[in-house]
């Protein structure tokens, strides 16, 4: 009993020591990066590992100002927002049809939005883009919006359909029977009881849009409209040789998004 107790310790010990060494992988290049914005091109190159020798924000001022990020940070939110709004406000409710409600063609319609999945952003940006032009919605926020949200529908309704396959369907059976209309009973029963899966879909939703570089560089054409994945592309372009102020941007956004969370 002893011996097994101390095997079983010291694969905890491992496990411990395993996903340490793995999360410092994980972050010793975003605190490289960190500190690397306090820091002038001369120390970067002279020692990039030692610590600044003068703690000055003003790489990160200077990005501030000159890199726009303000402006891309809010259209990035817009997009994002908007996007989540979106796909919540349809998925959620699809998810509970496709897997509470008994219509006819139930599977057939599922398993057509399902297909969704299968098809590359590629193959399809070129037709996205000519629809987009003849509403006038290309180069727009609002356009960007609405891309991103359908692309995000299919798995999305996907992953609700699960979450709501996994309520058990007495308990809807039982609020119709008590008097609870269908809108109620989804309201107020089976979607809090889907938190866990909504949470999930939130998340998996913001990542996919805040993070999507393809749709805003095909979409948008203003650099007023950039959203934070293309001003950081432009910004990286435009200070190729200015390695101080690249590193003090990418502070500068993840200080952006972290103090909005």
């Amino acid at each position: 009993m002893a011996n097994l107790a101390k095997k079983q310790i010291s694969g905890q010990r491992a496990l411990i020591l395993s996903l340490s060494v793995l999360l410092l992988f994980m972050i010793a290049p975003i605190i490289y990066a960190v500190l690397a914005s306090f820091k002038t091109n001369m120390e970067i190159f002279s020692s990039p590992f030692a610590l600044p020798q003068t703690w000055s924000f003003d790489n990160i001022i200077s990005a501030w100002h000159v890199g726009n990020f303000q402006q891309y940070f809010f259209n990035s939110a817009f997009v994002t927002i908007g996007g989540m709004a979106l796909v919540a406000l349809v998925a959620c409710p699809a998810g509970y049809a496709f897997a509470q409600l008994s219509f006819r063609g139930n599977n057939l319609v599922f398993y057509l939005i399902l297909l969704g999945m299968a098809l590359p952003v590629q193959a399809i940006i070129i037709p996205i883009f000519y629809h987009l032009r003849g509403m006038g919605l290309v180069d727009t926020l609002t356009g960007l919006t609405l891309v991103s949200a359908g692309l995000a529908l299919p798995f999305s309704i996907f992953l609700m359909r699960n979450t709501f396959r996994d309520v058990p369907k007495e308990l809807r059976e039982s609020a119709m029977i008590d008097g609870a209309g269908e809108w109620k009973t989804y309201w107020k029963i089976m979607l809090p009881l889907a938190k866990p899966g909504v949470v999930a879909l939130l998340i998996f939703t913001f990542m996919n849009i805040w993070n999507d570089f393809l749709l805003p560089l095909v979409l948008l054409m203003s650099q007023q409209k950039y959203t934070i994945s293309l001003g950081l592309y432009s910004f990286q372009g435009e200070m190729a040789t200015n390695y101080a102020l690249i590193f003090g941007e990418r502070s500068l956004v993840w200080f952006l998004v972290l103090s909005s969370i």
